[in-house]
């Protein structure tokens, strides 16, 4: 092939210098976005650890202005200007910007996470939902506005809607257990009080069965007899008396001298206790 005079390139020679170029591009689009799949991998470990990137918008700004710079250093520079070398700058900032809205969408199930994790620490100090759903829902608004890249139509609208649905069912599970909490609470007061109404007629039945005054006097003794185990206690209650007789050994007696109680009924070997009721 030869050209021809002035300059001017046959049909074949231009033809041939497109497949050049076009190839020329192609291999500097393929390692420019080899290079966006390795920050993509990067994002992507932060991102499985449960922790946002942030300012994602920013980094995926940034990663397209580092494809794009890459391309254009792997071009020759008579190459830089011509239309095919536009076409695939282009054609690469699309390709970046996809592979990024996948971390994006990664991003905001990380985000959407966090923001039920600050509701449910809201709800177990608070018994105001209300505003722990709001700081939650403006918490995954703003950081997932700023994970979108200037220019880019990305939205997260479904993914808020679905962050409010769970909250709203939480919410709901919340008020069941509150109200399950409240109605134990007052069944629990109920049977106190009936007890309580129990206990009184029980007392009024006592009053009456053994008279009116005979209820009011308690009185109880106790007496051992000297140099035994033997103990003997008497109690009238509420108009019942109990006679008890036990061996209690008696783990004072070194303590009362050599011979131990005295002969007779002292303060030593006899207790007693009068109660009366006005």
């Amino acid at each position: 092939m030869t050209s021809l005079r002035g300059g001017f390139k046959t049909a074949d020679d231009v033809s041939e210098d497109v497949l050049r170029s076009t190839f020329t591009c192609k291999e500097a689009g393929a390692e420019a976005l080899a290079m966006c799949d390795a920050k993509v991998a990067e994002m992507g470990k932060t991102l499985d650890m449960g922790e946002p990137i942030p300012a994602f918008g920013e980094a995926t700004s940034l990663a397209m202005e580092e494809a794009v710079a890459v391309f254009d250093s792997l071009l020759p520079k008579r190459m830089a200007r011509d239309n095919t070398a536009a076409e695939m700058r282009e054609e690469l900032k699309v390709n970046v910007l996809s592979k990024m809205h996948v971390a994006f969408q990664q991003q905001l199930q990380v985000l959407k996470t966090k923001a039920i994790q600050m509701y449910q620490e809201a709800v177990a100090t608070s018994d105001v939902n209300v505003q722990g759903m709001l700081t939650a829902d403006q918490y995954f608004v703003r950081e997932a506005s700023a994970s979108i890249p200037e220019g880019a139509d990305w939205s997260f609208q479904s993914e808020r809607q679905n962050l409010q649905t769970i909250m709203q069912t939480l919410e709901r599970e919340w008020k069941k257990g509150v109200a399950a909490k409240i109605q134990a609470a007052q069944q629990m007061s109920t049977a106190m009080q009936y007890l309580q109404v129990q206990q009184a007629q029980l007392q009024q039945l006592q009053q009456q069965l053994y008279g009116g005054g005979a209820g009011k006097w308690n009185i109880g003794a106790a007496y051992r007899p000297p140099d035994t185990n033997i103990n003997l206690s008497f109690n009238h209650q509420q108009g019942r008396t109990n006679i008890v007789a036990s061996m209690v050994p008696d783990e004072q007696q070194s303590l009362l001298g050599p011979n131990g109680f005295t002969n007779g009924v002292g303060p030593a070997n006899l207790g007693v206790s009068l109660n009366v009721n006005v």
